[in-house]
């Protein structure tokens, strides 16, 4: 029972005080955030925890329950304060009672069929992650190690490489498979096992269950700030939230890869939503978002800088263009000329493609990871190709330019093409991709519903109702 209580306010702690965060950010701007400050709520809260911890350690201060939640605390009362100034300023959105009345019975029953199989499934990860130890082979090399020594030593502890380890002889200093991974995920790991009565490889992955919920609360919120119905967008979210490779991450909780996904999909969402609107508060929640993604993995810069070409396409559709161009021109000049082997954070980057084709198309389309995702994003931009470059959708596009294009230089043109060659690597890479790729799908496909002529069918300005 005190493990119980303990996850359930190492989990709601930082998700209440983010949430409260993301509400304050729209302090006199027209609009309320509703339940996209739920969703985002979750990853800003981790962000603060994982500062507050850095900025502990950094101090020489021990980590304690009451010093860590006690921060948490003092931040959630400071953005209630901020909010609660901000709430008369938001004008009254619509119940979802209220949305779900106006629709037929039947979008109403799929609304509640679509809900009821994400909380099954969700229900049932949280299960099996109370119930299983580290099993994945990144949990327990790469992240675990360092969550168990900060957590036993109540600060942060140096970790080098083996080499170092062994010529230094100082017991201040550990070692494990990847030492130089950044240490959000450790820190996540070690901040509930603080709330724990001990150390349990077990409960210290709630984290995985909640970022997946928050993942999907915000993906709702965000089509639904894009314009969908409230059937279509929990439908939508449905389809995210039943792919077996995020299913899978979830499950075999203590990697890193979700919560790189998850922070790239707000962030490229919160940004595409900016692109549209202009409005201030989704721009400060994108730059968040972006910048807790660059802490979860070393990988993080490469994914939210292919963000950049869809802010300069808001900005100025012909300078995005070009800016993607230039790119290209520049890849290509370095296969032309550049060196035959460069090291590019972390990735040994090649002048000479190795051919992992076969096994990037038998794991997206042929085997069971993606469902039918491959497929569908094939056939709905094949029919919409037409307005991809529109001006609603062209920063969209340019952002998913840009990820495609580094998904096929990290395949085809890294030392990582071994991992994609032997299955270690190809479903992991393509898992931070997804969310917003899916987002991005959904879009163009509910933008194409109904479509006469050049109108768009989705009302970009309309607020979510969620």
């Amino acid at each position: 029972m005190t493990d119980a209580i303990g996850i359930a306010a190492s989990v709601l702690l930082p998700w209440v005080a983010g949430t409260l965060v993301v509400r304050a950010l729209w302090r006199g701007a027209p609009g309320g955030p509703g339940l996209l400050a739920i969703g985002y709520g979750y990853l800003v809260g981790t962000f603060a925890v994982t500062l507050v911890m850095r900025a502990l350690s950094y101090a020489g201060i021990p980590w304690s329950l009451p010093m860590l939640a006690g921060s948490l605390v003092v931040l959630g009362a400071v953005a209630w304060w901020l909010a609660r100034h901000a709430r008369a300023a938001w004008p009254r959105a619509t119940t979802l009672r209220d949305t779900l009345a106006a629709e037929a019975p039947a979008m109403r029953w799929l609304f509640a069929i679509a809900l009821a199989l994400i909380v099954v499934r969700l229900a049932g990860l949280g299960v099996e992650i109370a119930a299983s130890p580290l099993r994945a082979y990144d949990a327990w090399a790469h992240w675990a190690t360092k969550a168990r020594v900060w957590f036993d030593q109540g600060r942060i502890m140096a970790f080098v490489p083996p080499d170092v380890w062994l010529a230094r002889g100082d017991p201040a200093l550990y070692t494990d498979t990847n030492p130089g991974h950044p240490g959000t995920i450790p820190l996540l790991q070690a901040w509930t096992a603080t709330f724990l009565t001990g150390w349990n490889e077990s409960l210290i992955n709630a984290p995985w269950l909640a970022i997946a919920a928050a993942l999907g609360v915000a993906f709702y919120a965000q089509l639904r700030h894009a314009g969908a119905s409230a059937p279509m967008a929990m439908v939508g979210t449905w389809l995210l939230m039943s792919l077996p490779i995020l299913d899978i991450h979830v499950r075999l909780a203590g990697a890193a890869d979700i919560f790189m996904g998850a922070a790239y999909g707000m962030a490229a969402m919160a940004t595409w939503r900016w692109s549209q609107t202009r409005e201030a508060p989704m721009a400060w929640l994108a730059l968040i978002a972006a910048v807790a993604g660059l802490q979860v993995k070393v990988e993080g810069m490469l994914w939210m800088a292919t963000l950049v070409p869809g802010v300069v396409t808001a900005l100025h559709r012909r300078a995005g263009v070009a800016l993607a161009g230039a790119a290209a021109l520049a890849f290509l000049a370095y296969l032309a000329f550049g060196p035959e082997r460069t090291m590019v954070l972390g990735y040994m980057l090649l002048t000479r493609p190795i051919n992992v084709l076969d096994t990037v198309l038998e794991h997206v389309l042929a085997f069971d990871n993606w469902h039918l995702m491959g497929y569908g994003v094939i056939g709905v931009l094949a029919w919409r190709r037409r307005f991809l470059f529109e001006p609603r959708i062209a920063p969209m596009t340019m952002t998913m330019l840009a990820a495609a294009g580094l998904v096929v230089v990290v395949y085809f043109f890294t030392a990582a093409a071994i991992g994609v060659a032997n299955e270690t690597l190809v479903n992991r890479f393509l898992l931070h991709l997804a969310p917003p790729l899916a987002f991005y799908t959904l879009f163009v496909y509910f933008e194409g519903r109904g479509r006469s002529g050049d109108q768009p069918s989705l009302q970009a300005t309309k607020a979510a109702d969620a």
